[in-house]
């Protein structure tokens, strides 16, 4: 049984972070408007906690499900989602994708931040 480990640091400031960086990544919320995605909005806030807990808080599938009350097969398509397939969905390289496209902004969003040292 995997070993869960408390989260470092404050996971909502991190998440909201995390969120509002992935709509920037997208290029705003004009961007979203133009491109008739503000349905992704809920699913970039659930991408953003399912990275935050799993990157910084170490848990598993299961707990985050449990946390969020969402399912485990909705945090493991976040948690598979690619980054960089999706970023190239966005940049208009490719026409679709199977990724979770609000997982992979996530990860794209932490990642920035990370490298930024902003969390």
């Amino acid at each position: 049984m995997p070993v869960v480990t408390e989260a470092k640091g404050d996971i909502d400031e991190v998440a909201k972070k995390v969120f509002e960086r992935a709509i920037e990544v997208v290029g705003g919320l004009r961007k979203l408007i133009e491109h008739r995605h503000l349905t992704w909005l809920p699913s970039l806030a659930e991408a953003a906690y399912v990275v935050v807990l799993r990157e910084m808080g170490g848990k598993t599938s299961k707990s985050i499900a449990a946390e969020l009350g969402i399912t485990e097969a909705t945090v493991r398509n976040i948690s598979a989602a690619d980054p960089e397939a999706v970023r190239r969905y966005l940049e208009g390289e490719l026409e679709e994708i199977s990724e979770h496209v609000a997982g992979g902004l996530a990860k794209l969003a932490f990642k920035q931040l990370r490298e930024e040292g902003a969390i």
